[in-house]
């Protein structure tokens, strides 16, 4: 039957994904940890050519991507196991993804880059200070709000950057409030995973898996259909 997004549910299913399948996640968290620090101690401290560390932080960027959205097809996966099984090949993101949600952080990001400049060159007063902080919070806003919703119907919509805009906009309109409430919950997850070193190691894949169903949610509370795909419990 038709189920609301609620926030209790999207936790209780996103504990669930992760008791269940402890092993699977840890052992792509770890892997994808130890690759992208590996990536940025090459790119600090092995690379200091201009030219080569611009390339470095283009393979930096591409390999990022792929562990993102790797890990976002592999929590889809994993909810819908019971229904189908899946190989390795299923958890790879296709080259359209990938080129897909870096076209969309560098649009964003350029976009930010620019407004920011353009505010700096105003003159020093209260105008320039109000709008410096509008879009300095906007710009987060996006991309901790809004991106990994985009990211997801990059993944499993194979939408490209500005549709999945569009689409996440319409997704969360209508939930405003609830995703806010999850999204303040993530943060204070993040917050508190960040002084340890194993509390980033569970935070960071469990706040993931918190989106994806999120997103799953989200789509079915749209439709008046079983979300029975969601309720793996």
């Amino acid at each position: 039957m038709y189920h609301p997004f609620s926030v209790s549910e999207t936790i209780r299913i996103a504990w669930h994904i992760l008791k269940k399948n402890f092993a699977t996640i840890a052992v792509y968290a770890v892997l994808a940890f130890i690759i992208f620090f590996g990536s940025g101690f090459v790119l600090n401290f092995l690379l200091f050519d201009f030219t080569l560390k611009w390339i470095g932080l283009t393979v930096s960027m591409i390999i990022v991507s792929f562990l993102f959205l790797g890990y976002i097809k592999l929590i889809f996966q994993l909810i819908d196991k019971e229904y189908y099984d899946f190989e390795f090949s299923d958890i790879v993101p296709k080259i359209k993804m990938i080129l897909s949600y870096i076209l969309l952080v560098i649009i964003i990001s350029t976009i930010y880059v620019f407004a920011s400049s353009a505010i700096k060159s105003l003159d020093d007063g209260l105008i320039q200070h109000l709008l410096g902080i509008f879009v300095a919070v906007t710009a987060e806003i996006f991309f901790l709000f809004y991106l990994p919703i985009c990211a997801c119907f990059i993944v499993d919509d194979n939408s490209g950057p500005f549709e999945s805009v569009i689409q996440s906009f319409n997704l969360i309109k209508g939930n405003t409030l609830k995703y806010f409430l999850l999204f303040v919950l993530i943060e204070a997850m993040i917050f508190v995973g960040t002084l340890t070193v194993v509390g980033l190691l569970f935070a960071v894949p469990f706040v993931n898996i918190l989106l994806v169903v999120a997103y799953r949610k989200l789509v079915y509370s749209h439709l008046d259909v079983d979300d029975d795909v969601t309720e793996t419990v």
